[in-house]
């Protein structure tokens, strides 16, 4: 749990929220980390892709950090889905061991506030782990591909000019 950031909001809709940064449970007059929290979550929610969105699994990444959203079985006071968030940062080469801990680090906090988390959302979970696993190698290899072609045009272009003598 030390390498993410989870946070529930308050079934009640009025006490505060629930927040897990990096390992420690931040009380409820941490208002720095707790604004520091949602900064980072919104961030990647408002400058990232949507990866992976599934019967309210909802997965968004930009160049290195993901946003997890799963719904937890309870349902707010207004009987809306009452999701839990889990913030980190992702490696392609270490996705699979990475969903694996998301998976147990969702599991743990879900418990400690007195949620629970379906089957099946974990299954989405993996799925879409892996969905990011795919779409991040593709994006590194098209990029590769791109900085190679303009590298090759480059030189092309530096060799025809030498050939006409400029």
């Amino acid at each position: 749990m030390e390498k993410f950031i989870l946070w529930a909001q308050a079934l009640d809709n009025s006490s505060p929220d629930h927040f897990d940064v990096r390992g420690k449970m931040l009380s409820a007059d941490d208002s720095v980390r707790r604004q520091e929290a949602v900064s980072s979550v919104s961030s990647v929610i408002k400058n990232g892709t949507r990866v992976y969105d599934v019967s309210g699994v909802l997965l968004t990444a930009d160049d290195r950090h993901f946003v997890l959203e799963i719904p937890s079985a309870q349902r707010d006071l207004s009987g809306r889905t009452a999701p839990i968030v889990c913030y980190g940062e992702y490696d392609v080469v270490e996705s699979d061991a990475l969903g694996a801990s998301v998976a147990v680090a969702l599991d743990v906090f879900a418990k400690r506030i007195g949620r629970t988390l379906q089957p099946e959302h974990f299954k989405l979970m993996r799925i879409s782990f892996e969905t990011l696993k795919k779409k991040s190698s593709m994006t590194k290899l098209v990029r590769t591909v791109g900085i190679g072609a303009l590298a090759l045009a480059f030189l092309a272009i530096v060799y025809w000019l030498a050939q006409r003598g400029w």
